[in-house]
């Protein structure tokens, strides 16, 4: 099975949008909401691979999916 990663990014307007492989799910959003999204799209999938990642200013950082 492949390991779904929903990468949250921020864009020059200091907004974040979601991501999931190459398409953007949703853009425009403050972080809280982005978050929420992505646990609420990995729990819906009850994959137990799925990842969430934050990206801005060139780091990566992992986010809990609970």
């Amino acid at each position: 099975m492949q390991t779904i990663v929903y990468r949250i990014q921020e864009d020059q307007n200091g907004r974040w949008t979601l991501w999931t492989g190459d398409l953007p799910v949703s853009g425009g959003l403050r972080l809280g909401p982005a978050i929420k999204l992505a646990r609420m799209l990995a729990r819906e999938r009850n994959d137990d691979d799925a990842r969430i990642e934050l990206v801005s200013c060139g780091h990566t950082i992992a986010i809990d999916r609970c």
